[in-house]
């Protein structure tokens, strides 16, 4: 059983403003414009596009400056004010909401062209249901690209307070955090009528872009 939301809550609450420096280094950077331009390969602006667990908002605003219409949502109040002053900074519209992602989505069905889920799965009780959510809200042939958290590449160290914990609870509470393979995530996507388009994996995570 996944640790309890309150508790990632509170993590993500407490290091979103390191959250907000990290997307601004270049490593980082390059990823969400990689992780952008590959949902705008198959989702024609405006979208609309959701960002669910969109964190400090580099992805949303990312894909807003493409053209798209974004809404991101985090259950994080903090991750929400980064995101929202990132935005403004930026002069980019953006819509954002503070909402738990692992219950019921608060939009109509097929509400958007296009969903993101990045790292957020990992700490749902009840993943199908979220992906079930997820294939509510898309329209019809819309798409979801959806990230995971690999099983193998768990790393123990990191400069982030958030990475340790979950590395620790990880090796020391096997399913506080659930961790997925290609195959894996590919069976949860699957499971709950969404056609998976394509998948990929790197050392640290896994993705599975998936069409309804």
């Amino acid at each position: 059983m996944p640790a309890p939301q309150w508790f990632w809550r509170f993590m993500y609450d407490r290091e979103s403003s390191a959250w907000g420096r990290r997307r601004a280094e270049p490593a980082h950077r390059d990823l969400v414009e990689r992780t952008a331009e590959a949902l705008a390969r198959v989702v024609a602006p405006p979208g609309p596009v959701a960002d669910l667990g969109c964190g400090p908002g580099a992805h949303a605003l990312a894909l807003a400056r493409r053209g798209y219409d974004v809404v991101g949502v985090d259950g994080s109040p903090r991750m929400i004010e980064v995101a929202e002053r990132r935005a403004a900074d930026d002069r980019t519209v953006v819509r954002f909401e503070v909402s738990d992602v692992g219950k019921p989505l608060p939009f109509d069905d097929a509400s958007f062209g296009g969903i993101l889920a990045m790292l957020v799965v990992q700490h749902l009780a009840d993943p199908a249901s979220f992906i079930a959510e997820i294939r509510r809200c898309l329209q019809p042939s819309g798409h979801l690209l959806i990230t995971a958290p690999s099983r193998f590449g768990r790393s123990p160290t990191s400069q982030s307070l958030y990475w340790r914990l979950r590395a620790a609870l990880a090796y020391r509470l096997p399913g506080a955090v659930r961790f997925y393979d290609t195959d894996s995530l590919r069976r949860l996507i699957e499971g709950q009528g969404l056609t998976v388009v394509e998948s990929d994996a790197d050392g640290s995570s896994v993705s599975v872009m998936a069409r309804r």
